[in-house]
């Protein structure tokens, strides 16, 4: 079995192992991935956090070994809190940025030790360990304003379940990658004054298949990605676009995490 890390910022996940494919989702440094297929200078991979699957640039990822991987896998995971801020290895002199949920191992108040380098995070992270709700909100809102991106699970462009994936992440909870995937998890809210701030509410189409996602953010409010991360309306009917001042999505379905 082979295994990999992701040591960028983002790295493309794509459709098919061409630069001119979909990019169908990214890695965030410091997950973790399966290698399911080499061809040429491109990797199939699993993600392990979610189980999506997708190709990516071989140079992209470090591949690691078994047992560096089981220590990894097992270890004591942390999460990146801000949107934007520097990582410094410090056993090579260098910085780079990062985005809001990447993710960092057994970390203590100096930083981490990640594959022998010794890194100094210089910003906010919090434990995937339990749970937080109350984070739910002001992560999301961190987003706001961020450009949208097809497949983007970053500052630099994010999409609707990308967007909602990394909140929960921070939040201390995996949840999976697409909407309609998303929509499988959870318990079903029957009323949408029942929801709680923090609840995923899903959309569809015409054709009734679920293509959209937003966090709520209190009874009247929603926070997500349709052109940029925004703050819209929401009732029964749906979102609510007070700039177009019509209905932009129909509400399907609310779940709780």
């Amino acid at each position: 079995m082979k295994y990999g890390i992701c040591f960028i910022a983002a790295a493309p996940l794509r459709l098919s192992p061409d630069n001119r494919s979909e990019m169908v989702s990214q890695l965030l440094f410091g997950e973790l991935v399966e290698i399911l297929e080499t061809k040429e200078k491109w990797l199939s991979v699993r993600l392990m956090h979610d189980n999506y699957i997708g190709w990516i640039s071989r140079g992209q990822i470090i591949i690691i070994s078994d047992n560096d991987f089981e220590n990894l896998n097992n270890a004591t995971k942390w999460v990146s809190t801000d949107l934007v801020q520097v990582l410094e290895n410090k056993t090579k002199n260098t910085s780079f940025l990062v985005s809001g949920g990447s993710t960092f191992y057994d970390c203590n108040e100096a930083g981490f030790t990640l594959l022998d380098d010794e890194y100094v995070y210089h910003g906010a992270m919090n434990m995937i360990k339990d749970f937080d709700r109350d984070l739910l909100v002001n992560s999301a809102m961190m987003f706001l304003h961020c450009p949208y991106l097809w497949g983007g699970r970053s500052a630099l462009g994010i999409d609707c379940s990308g967007l909602t994936q990394l909140v929960y992440k921070i939040a201390g909870k995996y949840i999976l990658r697409d909407a309609s995937q998303q929509a499988t998890q959870g318990e079903i809210i029957n009323l949408i004054h029942e929801a709680l701030p923090g609840d995923l509410l899903f959309f569809d189409n015409n054709e009734g298949i679920i293509n959209h996602v937003g966090i709520l953010l209190d009874s009247e409010h929603i926070l997500h990605a349709h052109q940029k991360v925004r703050i819209d309306k929401i009732d029964h009917q749906g979102i609510f676009n007070t700039e177009i001042k019509k209905y932009s999505h129909k509400l399907r379905l609310v779940k709780r995490m």
